[in-house]
């Protein structure tokens, strides 16, 4: 066989057994050429090493499984990777930040496009109107069922409360539902631990009155860092930069939009143009169509 039709032959290989733990031997065998041989020979024809390209495809797929709603880990083993962190750490050298991230942009496109968010596993919960009581007994099973450990959350709840009061939003709704909620998607998201922590606070500098040394002996110091990075964060000006405040920003954000009439025209627009500027290069990496489809039609409809 000539150098294409080999490699053509062994791309199909790939994508038959991507969810398996496919080696370099395997792939050659089948092939019919040593390993060695068959390197260089894939290596000159795809100008990327052979398990390069392997990951690379077990990530594109395992990426598409997490847009439709996917945990992390269950994506992760299924397509072979042995640990949570190892995924995460493959990920985020090829498209530059975590699947957590993925999440949250994905769920913008949905809102800029006034798609339907009942099908979307991960957001399901933020269809329920409940009370705070109720919100924090769901935001403790789901960090239990995310695998989650949950031993802080009663003391940092209850700091929580302790410092927005009784505060009521403009729908009467007491405020710690807002940031239960924040909190909620961030685990959804698979955030980190600490991030949803301080999702919990996301906009403590700006609502409260509370002073940082306040903050550092009631939370983790990681938690404070990261508020105290959030006060001054800007995505526009910053971007993705610093991720674990992007992640809690478009996360505070998105459940403003499900708890707001409406939103002015030029900022819709702005927040639009900065997710898609994001989002769009990984959706032609994916080579999905429909996707590339939808974000030109919303492109149109929010920045003309």
């Amino acid at each position: 066989m000539d150098r294409k039709t080999v490699t053509t032959e062994s791309l199909n290989y790939i994508e038959n057994n991507i969810k398996n733990k496919i080696t370099i031997d395997e792939i050659a065998g089948n092939a019919g050429y040593t390993k060695f041989y068959f390197s260089r020979l894939f290596k000159q024809e795809m100008k990327v090493s052979v398990m390069e390209y392997v990951r690379e495809r077990k990530l594109i797929y395992a990426t598409r499984e997490i847009l439709n709603g996917n945990k992390i880990l269950d994506v992760a083993i299924e397509y072979g990777w042995e640990s949570h962190s190892g995924f995460i750490k493959a990920f985020k050298s090829y498209y530059g930040f975590s699947p957590s991230l993925l999440y949250a942009m994905k769920l913008e496109i949905i809102h800029f496009g006034d798609r339907d968010m009942s099908n979307c596993n991960f957001y399901k919960i933020m269809d329920e109107h409940l009370s705070k009581e109720e919100l924090f007994k769901v935001l403790c099973e789901k960090m239990i069922e995310h695998g989650y450990d949950n031993q802080k959350l009663n003391k940092v709840y209850n700091f929580c409360q302790s410092i927005y009061g009784d505060r009521k939003r403009y729908s009467g709704d007491d405020y710690v539902t807002h940031l239960l909620n924040v909190s909620l998607l961030l685990v959804q998201m698979e955030a980190e631990e600490i991030v949803i922590y301080a999702g919990m606070f996301c906009d403590v500098f700006r609502k409260t009155n509370v002073a940082i040394d306040e903050l550092k002996e009631n939370l983790p110091d990681s938690v404070v860092q990261i508020l105290i990075r959030l006060k001054d964060y800007d995505i526009e000006k910053v971007g993705l930069e610093d991720e674990q405040c992007a992640v809690i920003k478009i996360a505070e954000r998105l459940h403003n939009m499900r708890t707001i009439e409406y939103m002015e025209e030029r900022e819709k627009q702005k927040r639009a143009k900065e997710t898609i500027a994001i989002f769009m290069p990984i959706v032609k990496k994916l080579q999905d169509d429909k996707l590339i489809s939808e974000l030109n039609e919303i492109s149109i409809n929010c920045l003309k």
